[in-house]
């Protein structure tokens, strides 16, 4: 009886800790029936006030690949680069109502993927290269149509500046 009774004490202090340790999952977020149209209407409206073009970028949190490209843009080296050129705006397409259909508009959904936009909307390119989507572009040929894309609709951009793009998305397959 005492074996049995210190079993399952020791089982439910397992489970408990368990319970405890164990993160909590983050609430989804709860966005307005129109917030992926307002987030693409907000990023036209500055970028063509600050005379640049709209990175528009589609995914779901719990996409990892969406979170190492989110990452990506995060450091400062990137921002800096990106930042000089492009409004940077992400779509939720899995929990923004109208996520969907307003990124459906401009190219084809995926997990990421991404779109360049004038601020009046017209697409320059997509990230879906003739062998398919580049999303984060990790692989060597997907690294080398992303750098393209930016070119192409950022001629501005200077060899040092996709170089350091290039190297920073080395350095996020590392990790």
């Amino acid at each position: 009886m005492k074996t049995k009774l210190t079993t399952t004490l020791a089982t439910v202090l397992i489970l408990f800790a368990a319970l405890v340790s164990t993160p909590a999952a983050e609430p989804k977020p709860v966005y307005s029936a129109t917030a992926a149209s307002d987030v693409l209407a907000a990023a036209c409206q500055q970028a063509a006030k600050e005379s640049k073009l709209v990175f528009l970028k589609s995914g779901y949190p719990e996409c990892s690949w969406c979170r190492v490209f989110d990452k990506f843009h995060g450091k400062p080296e990137v921002q800096k680069i990106i930042g000089k050129y492009y409004v940077v705006a992400v779509i939720d397409w899995e929990d923004m109502p109208d996520g969907k259909a307003v990124f459906g508009q401009y190219a084809k959904i995926g997990a990421p993927s991404w779109v360049i936009l004038t601020p009046d909307k017209k697409v320059i390119i997509d990230s879906y290269a003739p062998s398919g989507n580049v999303g984060f572009p990790g692989a060597p040929d997907e690294t080398k149509y992303y750098l393209a894309a930016l070119k192409k609709a950022t001629p501005a951009i200077t060899a040092d500046e996709l170089q350091i793009l290039s190297d920073q998305i080395q350095k996020a397959m590392q990790k």
